[in-house]
């Protein structure tokens, strides 16, 4: 039986390699590696852990290490062409069974070990430990804001923001809740300096300490909960000293505060669950978390809609207080986007920024000049040039596809004969399946895939004035040295997993099944954003754009923490 259990290991650790070799062509490409190589070492030294590990194993972790080796097959299906042929098929199965170990051995070693307990008694001074990391972050980015992007980040979302503010003619194209939230503080800094660069630097100082106030709050819990210095310093430096916390900071985006939202009622949620700290404080932060969630993007009302839902199923005879006040937060927060902007006479969302997967798609269908019926030409025809969709066409986004469509001017079909574009995306679906699986995977893989080299944030603002706004009063040894800072930290091979979507995403997934299977209620702290994720699946206009999966990226660290260490009971 030992001789059977060591040959069987050492199997393991043959198909680990040949994953990891099959997958090395993906460093001539804008593949992380890195990421691979990290996940395969991992395997590796996990099943060495685990060599004389007996009994049966959850089905769940099966079923986790099949999916991790799909995803990893199916991002990267090119390498597997032309399929005819043997040899890829041969690699195609030993890179399933490869990658099947290495999830396997991963997630058997943690869910077998943790959590690890720790003394929580000397952990007395919660307060100090507030202020202090608050206090670090919040300079860090003052500086980096009055000493290197004075007034802050601006791209063309941020403009068409503040255009609405300063003429008063409002679209939810821009979440309405965020532009008035900018509008707040916009209108104060007009009214006290009578410029507008000064009021939109001073919604920035706000965003500033709104960000280092939620990831103070983080770290304080698990200083709480007994996590070591040395992780809670690891934490510290993600959140304070990477690139792109520092540089999201200043940066007008929706996407920003709707992250830290994220992160914030998830920390809040762990703390009730856990009874951690004073129960109102914690009360109050989980709703302006969820209230966040719910108003700061055009989706993620729906998303808090299908968390309640499942928290509903899993929490009705317990904790029926948190899923009350969920609900509120729901209602109160559908009036807001509902009611009050028809009353304020706000135009909704274009229909087609919610279709961006099926339109990418079809667009697909179009671009390789696949057979169409006539009916079905003249139904496209109504809504879009189709030739000009076969040169537009781009594999990793919708963007240019959409933006013809809008130049078009015929969206509004769509709205009104919605059944038949339906019946039209199904049919063509079946007929074409692999067309529309390419499409889906080449523009949703950055979300559940290793990961790629995409802008984070934009490198420089517009040099020249726009609304106004001029980015100037930049100091050249602050610039400086924020910028070798910045290049420190992202041009390093090794550093690259702590820019990778997807393996912010395997970690999530893994923790919340690590500790659903430990009957552990604190897995549900990962529900709110696993549902966002599946949103990105569904509807992402980009394959890896990083401020979308903004949420993830920041409630990482909390929900691995918060598995990897607990407090004694």
């Amino acid at each position: 039986m030992k001789i059977d259990r060591k040959y069987r290991n050492l199997l393991q650790a043959v198909l680990i390699y040949i994953w990891l070799t099959d997958l090395s062509p993906l460093t001539e490409t804008d593949t992380y590696y890195s990421v691979y190589l990290l996940c395969g070492l991992a395997g590796l030294a996990c099943l060495l852990a685990n060599r004389r590990q007996t009994g049966k194993q959850p089905a769940a972790r099966k079923v986790f290490a099949g999916l991790f080796s799909l995803a990893v097959v199916m991002g990267n299906y090119e390498l597997y062409q032309p399929f005819y042929a043997l040899q890829s098929k041969l690699n195609l199965v030993l890179d399933l069974a490869g990658g099947y170990c290495v999830g396997f051995q991963v997630l058997s070693a943690m869910g077998g070990r943790l959590p690890l307990r720790r003394d929580t008694r000397q952990r007395k001074h919660p307060a100090a430990v507030f202020w202090v990391v608050f206090g670090v972050i919040a300079v860090i980015d003052l500086a980096y804001l009055f000493g290197a992007r004075y007034p802050g980040v601006l791209t063309t979302d941020s403009y068409s923001t503040v255009s609405q503010i300063l003429n008063g003619n409002y679209n939810n194209t821009m979440p309405f809740w965020h532009t008035m939230l900018v509008q707040v503080f916009v209108k104060i800094g007009l009214a006290l300096f009578g410029e507008i660069n000064r009021a939109v630097a001073l919604y920035h100082v706000f965003q500033i300490f709104f960000l280092a106030a939620v990831f103070a709050y983080t770290i304080v819990t698990l200083y709480q909960i007994g996590v070591p210095w040395g992780c809670l310093g690891a934490v510290f430096c993600l959140y304070g000293l990477l690139p792109y916390n520092i540089v999201y900071s200043v940066t007008l985006w929706k996407d920003i505060p709707f992250g830290a939202s994220a992160l914030l009622m998830a920390t809040a949620f762990y703390r009730l669950l856990k009874v951690v700290g004073k129960e109102t404080r914690n009360w109050v932060t989980f709703i302006l978390g969820a209230l966040g969630l719910s108003l700061l993007r055009t989706n993620g009302w729906f998303a808090m809609l299908a968390v309640l839902v499942l928290l509903i199923l899993i929490l009705r005879r317990e904790h029926k207080k948190l899923l009350w006040v969920l609900a509120a937060v729901l209602a109160v927060s559908w009036v807001m986007i509902n009611p009050v902007l028809w009353l304020l006479k706000v135009p909704k969302t274009n229909v087609v920024e919610a279709f961006a997967v099926p339109m990418q798609q079809i667009a697909r269908v179009v671009s390789q000049e696949r057979e169409l019926k006539p009916e079905e030409e003249a139904l496209l025809g109504e809504i879009f040039d189709l030739e000009k969709m076969k040169e537009v066409y781009d594999p990793q986004t919708v963007d240019p596809v959409k933006f013809e469509t809008f130049r078009y001017g015929k969206t509004d079909d769509i709205r009104q004969h919605k059944w038949e574009y339906l019946r039209l995306y199904l049919t063509l679906g079946i007929r074409y399946p692999a067309d529309y699986w390419k499409a889906w995977v080449e523009e949703t893989r950055g979300y559940w895939n290793g990961g790629y080299f995409y802008w984070i944030y934009p490198a420089r603002s517009s040099q020249s004035p726009v609304l106004g706004i001029v980015h100037s009063g930049e100091n050249r040894i602050v610039t400086a040295a924020f910028g070798a800072w910045f290049r420190a930290l992202e041009k390093p091979a090794a550093l690259e997993p702590l820019y990778s979507i997807g393996l912010q995403v395997w970690i999530v997934i893994a923790c919340c099944l690590i500790n659903a299977l430990k009957k552990n209620r604190q897995w549900l702290i990962g529900v709110p954003v696993l549902v966002l994720l599946v949103g990105l699946w569904l509807g992402t206009p980009v394959y890896s754009e990083f401020r979308y999966a903004y949420p993830i990226i920041l409630t990482t660290p909390l929900i691995l923490m918060t598995t990897l260490y607990s407090p004694e009971k």
